[in-house]
């Protein structure tokens, strides 16, 4: 007999350890490249997605390489269909932006602007993968029974005294665990920083709008190079939408962005992933009056930047969703819990 909760977590936490822990910046950026690029990148995905519920298929033989195969294949699609959309969505930010633009813009404006449609679609996407298996764990009967051979293999493992309620508890309650802990470390830092942070500009084909003069060499931020005129192009079609920005003068390229403003940013995201564990903590052991406190040490550590609008700005938004993110998840796993051990 099956345990559906434990099925199903484990289904979530599998989803999870293939898109957060295991997916490599190199198979990213593959998977957003064009061409046979992007097609090795979705299957690479799709193989670790796979490899993943391969449990699954050994506990239940045929409708469990069914799901998995069924997973694996809808991750897929889905990934590529969100990473169309959030393309289209920063090519329209963009957009929106360079017709706002009346006149030169300083080079660091350039290819730049905020929508919130791709943390929307992040959302969008995560749900999709949720829903996808929900659909997939219906396919397992109420009543299915373990593969005879997975049942003698988990029996050799443990030996014959263990005891298989306590195995059980314990096993349960690890992989709610990690899934509570990768959704609060990786895939909420994840969230957090694509909702805060502006659209870039990107690579792309089919001309559109005009030129965009950069700002005079005096007043760049490196007086010691040069800047140069820009012109933007726009690629925008029935599956794919790119920006990019081309010079229309050779330039000396600036220098990367100050080791300082990179690792306050590196404290900041581990701010952040702090004041997630401590919510989920508190409100699985039901202490969710603390969470204000937790809110407000954090506030007061900012208390002088918030003068700044825009500053203030990104940081409500992104302490929002951070603390959101936290309380739902913590509360699903409250429930999963409970229906584990009770």
């Amino acid at each position: 007999m099956t345990d559906a909760v434990l099925v199903l977590a484990w289904l979530v936490l599998a989803h999870l350890v293939a898109d957060f822990v295991l997916q490599t910046e190199s198979i990213v950026r593959a998977k957003n490249a064009g061409g046979v690029r992007a097609l090795r990148g979705l299957v690479a995905h799709g193989l670790i997605v796979a490899a993943c519920l391969v449990p699954i298929g050994l506990a239940f033989g045929g409708v469990g390489w069914f799901i998995l195969l069924l997973v694996a294949i809808g991750h897929v699609l889905i990934d590529r269909t969100k990473i169309v959309l959030t393309r289209r969505a920063a090519v329209a930010a963009l957009r929106a932006a360079h017709e706002r633009h009346e006149g030169p813009q300083p080079i660091e404006h350039l290819g730049r602007a905020w929508t919130s449609r791709p943390a929307a679609l992040f959302l969008a996407d995560q749900i999709a993968h949720l829903v996808l298996i929900g659909i997939a764990f219906g396919f397992i009967p109420p009543h299915a029974s373990l593969e005879p051979a997975w049942v003698d293999t988990v029996n050799w493992v443990l030996g014959p005294s263990h005891d298989r309620a306590a195995v059980h508890q314990i096993v349960s309650v690890v992989v709610v665990l990690l899934t509570l802990l990768i959704a609060n470390v990786r895939a909420a830092s994840i969230f957090v920083a694509i909702l805060v942070r502006p659209v870039e500009e990107g690579e792309g084909g089919i001309r559109w709008g005009g030129r965009v003069e950069a700002e005079s060499a005096a007043m760049a931020p490196d007086a010691g190079h040069a800047a140069a005129p820009r012109r933007w192009s726009v690629r925008i079609g029935p599956l794919d939408a790119r920006v990019q920005a081309e010079l229309v003068a050779p330039v000396e390229e600036l220098p990367p962005p100050p080791s300082s403003r990179v690792q306050a940013a590196r404290v900041g995201s581990t701010i952040g992933i702090l004041e997630r564990i401590l919510i989920v903590v508190f409100v699985l052991t039901g202490s969710e009056a603390a969470i204000g406190f937790v809110v407000a040490a954090k506030t007061l550590a900012r208390f002088r930047l918030l003068d700044d609008r825009d500053f203030a700005e990104y940081y409500l938004l992104g302490t929002l969703a951070s603390v959101a993110v936290a309380i739902i998840t913590g509360l699903i796993a409250r429930a999963a819990l409970s229906a584990l051990l009770a």
